[in-house]
């Protein structure tokens, strides 16, 4: 394992992707291309995953929910989890996946997408439960997915490596195989040399970073911070709001205030940032309410509730929606 991951780091060549502002007057690509990007993986559409991977990377307007741009809205939707899907459509999809990479030999994405393919595989063997649920024989089978993964991404990735997409699902891999936080971080790392302002790279590797994945408060709060760096601080307040938001989603939850180093008055002035910059933006006002409920602020909580009074975003909320925001009204707003 350790010399593959020393061949991994040393074998994609450095290659910048080239990106652009988008033409004023176009639509918000971002605020739809996670849908599309799915709905082209699930129908086996790769000529407009490809039309679409190719727009993402050209196009630098944020979409409203959750301010992410559109490069990293279209992996989001390309990973978009199929573990509810059957064990024909798991096969199906690597079967075609893989025959998009004989056609399209030198694509980049084509092969980066076949490894995705290879690691939700694995983990529709695996299951989601805790992993006293897993029997033995599933494990192994496990296992055995997750290395034939890693040996095609040792055969490919002098094609991957020519942008950074692939490093979404690597890293998904490496978590799966219990390789370290510090090891997974290097692999972030090397696309970041390749092209430091991929902002999709911070948010891959922040699933690494939580604590059901062996992550540390520390080790979350280093690689915020070194995201961070060279950034205005309009911008560097963002990217923090946006990466413990992030971490919020995938683990702490409530908890968030509590047991990592997020800091209220940067995560609040992050989320004005973010609405200051979205002023639509549904979700970002309610997360400006539902973390001010989160650290009784009340002074904070009151005047966003009242902006999102009209038409809450559920979703901005935590997993129990609504449930999350009324409760969070009933003690804004008493006396």
């Amino acid at each position: 394992m350790r010399q593959l991951l020393t061949w991994l780091l040393a074998a994609a060549p450095a290659l910048s992707l080239a990106q652009a502002t988008a033409p004023a007057g176009s639509s918000v690509l971002a605020d739809t291309i996670a849908d599309r990007a799915a709905t082209a993986v699930f129908w086996a559409d790769w000529d407009e995953v490809e039309r679409l991977y190719t727009a993402a990377q050209s196009d630098l307007q944020r979409g409203d929910d959750g301010g992410l741009l559109a490069s990293c809205r279209f992996g989001l939707g390309v990973g978009h989890s199929y573990l509810d899907e059957s064990q024909a459509y798991q096969d199906a999809r690597v079967a075609s996946t893989l025959d998009w990479t004989r056609r399209r030999p030198e694509s980049a994405l084509a092969h980066a997408v076949h490894l995705e393919a290879l690691v939700d595989q694995a983990w529709f063997i695996r299951g989601s439960g805790y992993a006293k649920t897993v029997s033995d024989q599933r494990f192994a089978e496990f296992s055995a997915k997750l290395n034939e993964a890693l040996a095609y991404t040792k055969a490919h990735s002098a094609v991957m490596g020519r942008d950074n997409y692939y490093i979404r699902p690597l890293l998904t891999l490496l978590r799966g195989m219990n390789v370290g936080v510090k090891q997974q971080l290097e692999i972030a790392r090397k696309g970041l040399r390749k092209d430091a302002a991929d902002e999709c790279i911070y948010q891959s590797a922040i699933d690494s970073l939580v604590p059901k994945w062996g992550g540390e408060p520390e080790q979350l709060e280093s690689w915020i911070r070194e995201s961070m760096k060279g950034l205005s601080e309009a911008d560097a307040l963002k990217r923090y709001a946006r990466l413990y938001n992030t971490a919020a989603h995938s683990d702490y939850e409530q908890s968030l205030f509590e047991t990592s180093y997020a800091r209220w008055p940067l995560m609040r002035d992050g989320l004005r940032a973010l609405i200051s910059e979205s002023p639509k933006s549904r979700y970002w006002k309610g997360r400006l309410a539902y973390f001010a409920c989160m650290v009784k602020d009340r002074e904070v909580a009151v005047p966003a509730l009242e902006a999102i009074e009209a038409s809450p975003d559920f979703e901005a909320w935590d997993s129990t929606g609504q449930r999350a925001y009324q409760s969070c009204k009933r003690w804004a707003l008493q006396s």
